[in-house]
């Protein structure tokens, strides 16, 4: 069964990976405003999550290749939503989307889920395409920002080369951060014709926007581009 609000339907329930950090206290936002159940994925400090609703709950998952852990995390959710971004402290594989898409995807298999929406940068090319310069720039930086931009573009890649084929993936290229408006973004498939801007909206507005599309399902095996509007 799912919710219905503002003529839009949405899951019934979501699993977020990553949902200590911003965008995925976004998407909790959202859950909690409109009824979406939700399991919050985290790989420490459960207390970090509050306001749980009924029929929600936190999962610690220690590690993106304990299988047995992820799959209970992913049990009952309709989709499955990856608000992982890069920090400091999270340059252990065992952290990364990237080294463990094999293993997240049986894991969601087992739990019979097979719907994944995957957060991203706008810079990234869509997958199968040749990276992008800025992506290969900002892959060279030291720092967060260049392991960032590195595993971002590890995923890219890993999508195009078919990892996730048996699933039913979205891979957004956001335009977001904590500044953003807080505004329904838009989302097309390329620039060419596009209403999108490079200017990001908030965690909340696109907390929703993936929400949204955990259901609706118009950007299957598809990499949009999600931000403000021109």
């Amino acid at each position: 069964m799912s919710t219905k609000t503002s003529n839009k339907t949405l899951p019934r329930h979501l699993a977020v990976i990553g949902a200590a950090g911003g965008l995925g206290q976004g998407i909790l936002n959202i859950c909690r405003a409109e009824g979406v159940g939700f399991t919050a994925i985290v790989r420490s400090r459960p207390e970090r999550i509050t306001d749980i609703p009924e029929g929600s709950r936190v999962a610690v998952v220690t590690s993106l290749a304990d299988q047995s852990a992820l799959t209970d995390a992913f049990s009952g959710a309709d989709a499955v939503i990856s608000a992982i971004g890069t920090t400091a402290t999270s340059s252990d594989p065992s952290a990364l989307m990237s080294a463990n898409m094999p293993v997240v995807k049986a894991a969601m298999l087992a739990a019979g889920v097979d719907r994944i929406l995957l957060i991203n940068t706008m810079v990234a090319a869509p997958p199968g395409q040749p990276r992008t310069k800025i992506m290969s720039f900002f892959s060279w930086m030291p720092g967060n920002i260049g392991r960032g931009a590195a595993e971002q573009q590890a995923v890219v890649d890993a999508l195009g080369n078919g990892e996730f084929s048996s699933l039913r993936w979205t891979l957004v290229r956001a335009g977001v951060n904590s500044r953003g408006n807080d505004e329904p973004p838009v989302a097309s498939p390329d620039w060419q014709g596009s209403s999108n801007s490079w200017f990001p909206v908030s965690y909340d507005a696109m907390g929703r926007w993936m929400i949204e599309e955990a259901a609706a399902n118009r950007f299957v095996c598809a990499a949009p581009l999600v931000s403000r509007r021109k």
